[in-house]
């Protein structure tokens, strides 16, 4: 079984080098890495040539922002299963992608399988567990955990026009189509919380309510805005 991990950067020479090594100590034989940089100028590119030999295929070039590049990378997979790696994320360790490849195996009618993350707080490693599958509204798990059928991320690209929240978009649909997702209770990745969607909290929050407004129906979808505005507000409250 093959796993095809794509990392999708832009100008994050000093985040990309930690997670290409982190994916090249993995023990698991049956993994393609590939990377789709946005067009970098900031030495991106020196240190993807300077992998070139961990990574099966890279592309570099101009795109409609991070989904888009996402959407890319799926088209660029061969493997089963597809996990979108952020630069700046890493695996716990060298077996991680061994032991999700069990996961995998066991779990071979599931369409999306997903696990926890570990952030790190005041220097120490903290699990952030994650809820088993739901609707919700946000999202319950990092999509930098979950393993999805590259078939699947393949008839159902993310949607370019949210900027923040596509991958919420596609595993609400997911689950509102009564596709199976599974949750491993284990950590899949250390999660790096300088990304775009930690860093830009409103503005996530607001690409959220307009994924709902497409998505949701009836006292759900009131419910699941009206917590949103409310998180919103607390946010500006404390100036967030």
């Amino acid at each position: 079984m093959t796993i095809s991990i794509v990392t999708v950067v832009y100008n994050s020479a000093a985040l990309l080098g930690r997670t290409v090594k982190s994916v090249a100590e993995q023990t698991y034989e049956g993994v393609e890495y590939i990377v789709v940089d946005g067009g970098s100028t900031d030495g991106t590119l020196d240190v993807i040539k300077g992998y070139e030999g961990s990574i099966a295929r890279w592309t570099s070039g101009p795109d409609r922002g991070i989904y888009d590049a996402m959407n890319k990378g799926t088209a660029m997979t061969s493997g089963e299963w597809i996990c979108f790696l952020n630069a700046g994320d890493v695996f716990p360790d060298s077996r991680t992608l061994a032991l999700v490849a069990e996961a995998l195996e066991a779990h071979a009618a599931s369409d999306v399988v997903y696990g926890n993350i570990l952030v790190e707080r005041d220097g120490e490693l903290v699990e952030r567990v994650a809820s088993g599958p739901t609707n919700k509204h946000r999202m319950y798990f990092c999509h930098q955990s979950a393993f999805v059928k590259t078939e699947l991320a393949r008839r159902m690209p993310y949607d370019v026009e949210h900027k923040m929240s596509a991958d919420f978009k596609f595993f609400k649909q997911c689950y509102l189509q009564g596709r199976l997702l599974t949750h491993v209770n284990r950590p899949f990745v250390i999660y790096d919380t300088s990304g775009v969607s930690h860093t830009r909290r409103v503005r996530g929050l607001l690409d959220n309510i307009a994924v709902i407004r497409e998505t949701d129906r009836g006292m759900e979808r009131v419910k699941f805005v009206c917590r949103l505005l409310f998180t919103i507000l607390m946010l500006k409250i404390r100036g967030k």
